[in-house]
């Protein structure tokens, strides 16, 4: 099946789909992404360079 580029329709619907993540919804999601990499961080940072820390010491 080949698409036409020329139907305004097929075009109209493109844009709907493009634009329809709202930006509260990409804020929400940045935001629970930076909690999960803060958190995984946090883990690691327990696990291996605390440890390494009180043993140098």
């Amino acid at each position: 099946m080949i698409l036409e580029t020329s139907n305004p329709e097929i075009l109209n619907m493109c844009a709907v789909c493009i634009s329809d993540t709202s930006g509260g919804q990409t804020a929400l999601l940045i935001i629970v992404l930076s909690f999960v990499l803060l958190g995984l961080l946090n883990l690691s940072w327990k696990k291996y360079f605390k440890k390494g820390q009180k043993s140098s010491s």
